[in-house]
C-alpha cells in the first residue's frame, strides 16, 4: 500500500496531501480550501468577499489564515476517515 494513495481497485479513495492543502491555502487563500473542504471553501470565500466589499482588510487577512488552518485540519480528518 502506497502512503500517498490507496488502491482504487479495492474501492478505496485516494488520500489528500496535507502539504498540498497548505500550499493551496497559503497561495490561493479561501479558494485553495476547496481542495480539502468544499463547504469550508464556499464559507470562507463568501466571508472573504463580504469583508472585501466592506473594506475590512484585517478580516480578509484573518480569513486567509483561518483557511490555512481549516485546510490542513480538513485534509487530516479526511485521511484518518479513509484509513479507518
Amino acid at each position: 500500500m502506497n502512503e500517498i494513495t490507496l488502491q482504487k481497485s479495492n474501492g478505496l479513495l485516494p488520500l489528500k496531501s496535507v502539504a498540498v492543502a497548505l500550499i493551496f491555502c497559503a497561495i490561493l487563500g479561501p479558494v485553495g480550501l476547496l481542495y480539502s473542504s468544499y463547504v469550508g471553501g464556499i464559507v470562507m470565500i463568501l466571508f472573504g468577499f463580504i469583508a472585501m466589499r466592506m473594506k475590512l482588510y484585517g478580516l480578509v487577512f484573518l480569513a486567509w489564515m483561518i483557511s490555512c488552518i481549516w485546510g490542513v485540519g480538513a485534509a487530516n480528518r479526511y485521511n484518518k476517515k479513509i484509513l479507518q
